[in-house]
């Protein structure tokens, strides 16, 4: 089985997750998943690092967006990782959230157009164009990796691949559709069930018989919140993910996944006035199994699979408990299945 590792900007330091990115390797886990979630670390620091301290496991941002750095820039340091780790990245591409973004005076519009836009232009780029292109969004005049008017007599760079897969992260049914129609793969978020995997995969084929490809041409990556623990053990951080997940989830989501309208309404009243910590405890084993893996070996085998079945190809475990090497030992018992 064919299973990533997913890491964000806390609780690890850097240091930490290199360590565990070579454990990962030696595991032989397929793939090693940084997202970017603000305000904590970045991905690209974490990545650079672990670049240079692993030879074989695939290394992703998971995800960057396009609205925070230029595609410009996105397609350079791309390619800057894919040279570290010598022809080893995924590039994961998103338009992110919208309250952090909010925060930094970050304003989005037609979020589908600036996507596509986006990933022509990182494409172009890191095809090795000369790339001049003038969108709705984007005005791109003249560029060409590895190229700069202040440095012509020095030995140029050239990106180490000419195609490094993009994968769109996607939510809702048009960015679904347009991952299947343009994206090397898709990555689903943190913290969704399995019904909404297939519900997912539907809204990707459709995008990719649109493009005139088929479903098996997209590789469904999915973030998967995971535990080691039996319920009672969960990191609280994971749970806490999970009742925000639920408190903020609509009617039509609430519906597909099982869990009843009023426990929604009650953990989000109680996250509002009474803080995180209180909604925890209105948070139950069977809402959490929705939207998690937690358990032993064999119980988080029984329920990957589960996603496996719905659609899921790339299985990417994250987990924020301070035992990590017990969370690779189970990838590894998993991977080697």
């Amino acid at each position: 089985m064919r299973l990533g590792i997913g890491f964000t900007g806390s609780p690890f330091s850097v240091g930490e997750i290199v360590e565990y990115a070579k454990m990962s390797e030696r595991a032989g886990i397929d793939s090693l998943w940084v997202a970017e979630d603000y305000f904590l670390r970045d991905a690209v620091s974490i990545l650079s690092s672990v670049a240079l301290s692993t030879e074989k496991i695939k290394l992703a941002t998971g995800i960057i967006s396009p609205y925070v750095r230029s595609p410009v820039l996105i397609a350079l340091t791309t390619a800057t990782l894919d040279e570290a780790s010598k022809g080893r990245m995924i590039l994961g591409l998103g338009t992110g959230a919208f309250s952090p973004m909010g925060k930094m005076g970050i304003t989005f519009k037609k979020p589908l157009t600036f996507m596509r836009e986006s990933v022509e232009v990182i494409r172009r780029l890191l095809e090795g164009e000369e790339v001049n292109f003038q969108g709705e969004f984007l005005t791109v005049k003249g560029v060409k990796l590895g190229r700069s008017p202040y440095f012509t007599l020095l030995r140029p760079f050239r990106p180490v691949r000419r195609r490094i897969p993009i994968y769109l992260a996607a939510k809702g049914p048009k960015m679904l559709q347009l991952a299947g129609e343009i994206g090397d793969g898709v990555l689903l978020t943190a913290g969704c069930s399995r019904e909404y995997v297939k519900y997912a995969v539907e809204k990707v084929r459709a995008g990719a018989e649109k493009a005139g490809r088929s479903l098996e041409e997209v590789d469904v990556a999915s973030y998967i919140l995971y535990s080691p623990y039996r319920f009672e053990d969960v990191n609280l951080a994971l749970k806490a993910l999970i009742t925000h997940i639920i408190s903020r989830a609509s009617p039509s989501d609430l519906k597909r996944d099982g869990i009843n309208e009023d426990e929604s309404l009650r953990l989000r009243e109680t996250l509002e006035k009474e803080g995180v910590r209180e909604s925890l405890r209105l948070l139950t084993e069977e809402m959490a199994e929705k939207y998690s893996v937690f358990g032993d070996v064999e119980r988080c085998r029984e329920k990957v699979l589960e996603y496996v079945e719905s659609g899921v190809t790339l299985p990417i475990l994250m987990s924020f408990d301070r035992d990590m090497p017990r969370v690779i030992r189970t990838l590894r018992e998993l991977s080697e299945e």
